[in-house]
This record gives structure tokens, sequence and C-alpha cells, in this order.
């Protein structure tokens, strides 16, 4: 599955993080704001402001363009490999990958929660508790939470989703997908010839077996995954609110 752990939604937001830390406390007193300063500022008020913008609904529930313009950011590097450059049709691209995306994880949780999942506080502190230490500081990790856009309850909810999700896509995907040993050496048989060790050697179907029985298992669960998705889809209230979009 392309969706990640409970750390990915932390490792997502610390690519946006600014050496947390070398950061100094600013003396305001007296004098004008600096430049890092009214930045800051103006970054602030365009997450509140995008976090006000609806982008859809789902089952009445709303996804933000916060939201969305986060996704986007981490979908990003994946359209601009190989020294790409940025193209309005790749913008409109990621938009309705990331929006695609988070309808299927706002899907998943509702499931999830139908279902009576529950993430105990204790996980969701640990995680924090995680951020915290790799920030370096409380004031370190609050200036972190200002720089994405977040409260720490905005965070710790980001943390319960992704869980969640993670929960009843193990139960959904992971758990219906088996490898036989009939599958394995039948692929090996197919693949054998490109099948090389680090030393450029052919390699046994013993030394082949677990990136074969990973290679199989990562096709099936993407395979599992667009039909849960569309069983998810089949019943569901999805609004795409178009006019929302920013303009620019």
């Amino acid at each position: 599955m392309k969706k990640g752990t409970i750390m990915a939604v932390i490792a997502v937001l610390l690519v946006t993080q600014v050496m947390l830390s070398s950061c100094r406390k600013t003396e305001t007193t007296g004098a004008k704001p600096s430049p890092e300063a009214h930045q800051n500022e103006m970054l602030k008020r365009s997450f509140e402001g995008s976090k006000k913008v609806i982008a859809a609904k789902v089952n009445g529930e709303t996804i933000t363009e916060f939201l969305v313009v986060r996704e986007m950011n981490a979908l990003a590097p994946q359209y601009l490999a190989d020294g790409r450059q940025a193209k309005p049709e790749f913008n409109e691209k990621i938009r309705r990958d990331a929006l695609n995306i988070l309808i299927t994880q706002e899907l998943a949780v509702q499931e999830a929660r139908k279902r009576g999942m529950k993430v105990t506080p204790e996980t969701i502190d640990r995680e924090i508790k995680k951020v915290k230490t790799e920030t370096g500081s409380e004031e370190a990790f609050q200036a972190y939470l200002d720089k994405n856009g977040l409260t720490e309850q905005e965070l710790r909810k980001l943390i319960e989703q992704d869980a969640l999700f993670e929960m009843i896509a193990t139960q959904e995907v992971d758990a219906k997908i088996t490898v036989t040993d009939a599958a394995l050496r039948a692929r090996y048989k197919r693949e054998k010839a490109g099948l090389k060790d680090a030393a450029h050697r052919q390699m046994t179907f013993e030394a082949a077996k677990g990136l074969l029985e990973q290679k199989i298992r990562d096709e099936a669960a993407e395979k599992k995954m667009r039909e849960w998705e569309k069983e998810l889809r089949k019943n569901a209230r999805i609004e795409i609110l178009e006019q929302t979009r920013p303009q620019g």
C-alpha cells in the first residue's frame, strides 16, 4: 500500500521543519517585526485561511484546503523527480491525486470507527513524545507546530486518523494476501535471468525468495487496495467543491 505508518504522518510534517535547533528568540519590544517574524505571521494567516476553505465533503465530513495542500506537498517530489520542472498540468494532477488519497483515507477512517476500532491516548502520546524528542525541546516543538500550521490537538488528530487507517487497511488488505511457495517458485522461474546479487551472480531461489515475496505482496496489496477503495466509494456521498480552490 501507498499509505505509510503512523510515523509517516510525522515524517511528512518534518519535511517542512526549519532547523529548529538553531532558532533564536527575537527581541520585539519597541521595534518593528523582523522580516522573518513578518513572514511567519503571513504564513500563519495563510494556514488559518486554508483551514476555513472546504475542498470536499465525504459523507458530511469536510476535507479542508489545508489538508489538500499538505498532501500535495507530500506527493510533489514523485512528480518532479529526475530534474523535471513544475508545470500547471503537474499541479492539477497532484491535486487530483492528493484529493483522491484524502477521500479514501476519510472513508477508511469512517469505516474503522463504524467497526469500533479505537486508538488509545497512550499510543498517540508515544508518537507526540517522539516528535518532541526529534525537535529537541518544548519550545522547539511549539515552533515546529507553528511552522506546519498545526496545534498539538490537530497533530494528535492526524496521528489518530493515520493509525485508524493502518488498522483497517491491515484487516482489509494485508491480512487477505497469501503468498504460496508455488507462486514464489513460478515467479522465480519467470524472472530468474534478471535476479542477480551484489556481485552480479545468479541468485538462488532461497536467496531471492524474500525479495520475490515482497514484490508479490506489494502487487497484490495495490490491487486489493483499488478494489477496497471502489467498495468504500460505492454508497459514499462525495462532493468535490471545485469553486473553493484558491485562484492564482
